[in-house]
């Protein structure tokens, strides 16, 4: 290496570390905690015994005696690799099986799975979106929408969250595009609160927009049967584009998008993301289809689900802890600044209770919460147990 490279190598180090130092000023700096043994919600970390309420394992499908067989069965048929992208020699019939069955789940035509939700928002919406375009996302969309939206190279308008009237207005306003995309999510990962599908699609074709859906915390858990937040909205899938992902209900891991064969056969031509990136690990896939099937047996899961978030929200009422409670499994507490809410989460963790603080750029600055995830294999007795926690570090804090 040259000098001139060395200097520039110190440079840049000293550049990252004085970043870091900045960002730990700001009570922003993250650290990665290793967990070190799984039952449930009940975690060890640092050899300490915590109930986690960080997780998006909504029905408790990840440690599920079915899924782990289907996983071990493929591993021994497969290997754990997919060794290569899927129009390679990615695909493998537990691939096929897999996306067979997220078509017939959701009454669309084809399904197509990519490695990750990330990796699905970027490749579709890359795919769909160019510089002759126009997309409107929720200001508090996911992190993958923004950036997949942005690097379409499309013209991107943010209207406030779930506020149709301002949607509206930006749609009345703005440019006309080769194409009109309304981007959303389902139920909104940090908010806990569900899009208002019926509006915003009576909106859109009114208009001549789009509607794009990732319906990652929705999927698997809303509607009577588990079809999302479109069933739960009383709206046809086939009234948008759909995109969802394994790792969260499921207990797996990967991102689809369903929809006609159309879509689907374009998608896996031009979604940079599916073309270049090695296929899902063959006992993920295996797992997430015995998870399909499970669901189908077990209809009751969604439930018991339902039955505990209820719970959760009547407790949180109860103590005054949120004035205005989410109607899902996930239940923000917002503490407002950064400090206070990682104080508040370390006071939590010496009770037990494992709910990290979300902080900016997550979330707006001013908006730092404690972001609670209902599961289904929490029991009635640790959701008492956070709620009394909750009410008295509240008063500490």
């Amino acid at each position: 290496m040259t000098a001139t490279a060395r200097s520039a190598q110190r440079d840049l180090l000293a550049d990252l570390d004085e970043a870091l130092r900045d960002l730990a000023r700001q009570g922003l700096r993250r650290q990665i905690t290793a967990i070190e043994s799984v039952d449930g919600p009940l975690v060890r970390v640092n050899g300490q015994p915590l109930v986690s309420w960080c997780s998006n394992d909504y029905l408790g499908l990840s440690t599920h005696p079915a899924l782990i067989d289907a996983a071990a069965h493929a591993s021994r048929a497969f290997g754990v690799g997919a060794r290569a992208s899927r129009l390679l020699a990615g695909t493998t019939s537990v691939h096929v099986d897999l996306e067979e069955r997220l078509a017939a789940w959701f009454g669309a035509e084809r399904a197509l799975v990519f490695p990750s939700g990330y990796l699905a928002n970027l490749g579709a919406l890359g795919a769909l979106l160019s510089a002759e375009d126009v997309a409107y996302l929720d200001r508090s969309a996911h992190a993958s929408l923004i950036d997949a939206a942005r690097a379409s190279r499309a013209t991107v308008r943010l209207f406030r969250h779930n506020d149709v009237s301002h949607l509206e207005t930006l749609l009345a306003r703005g440019r006309r595009g080769r194409r009109q995309m309304i981007v959303t999510e389902g139920v909104f990962s940090m908010e806990g609160d569900a899009a208002p599908l019926a509006d915003i699609l009576e909106l859109a074709e009114r208009h001549d927009a789009l509607v794009y859906l990732d319906d990652a915390h929705g999927a698997f858990v809303l509607g009577e049967r588990g079809r999302g937040a479109p069933e739960a909205s009383g709206v046809s899938h086939d009234r948008l584009l759909y995109m969802a992902t394994l790792g969260k209900a499921l207990g797996c891991q990967g991102g689809f998008v369903i929809g006609p064969s159309g879509l689907i056969e374009y998608l896996g031509n031009r979604a940079k993301t599916f073309i270049y990136a090695t296929a899902l690990a063959v006992p993920v896939a295996a797992a997430a289809s015995a998870a399909l099937q499970l669901l189908d047996t077990e209809p009751a899961l969604r439930g018991t689900l339902h039955e505990r978030v209820q719970q959760l929200h009547e407790l949180l009422r109860t103590h005054r802890l949120v004035r205005q409670p989410s109607s899902s499994h996930i239940v923000p507490v917002l503490m407002g600044e950064s400090a206070r809410a990682s104080r508040m989460a370390e006071a939590l963790l010496q009770r037990g209770i494992w709910a990290p603080a979300i902080r900016p750029p997550t979330v707006p600055r001013g908006t730092a919460r404690i972001r609670l995830s209902v599961t289904v294999r929490h029991t009635e007795a640790q959701i008492r147990q956070l709620a009394e926690a909750l009410a008295g570090v509240m008063r500490d804090v």
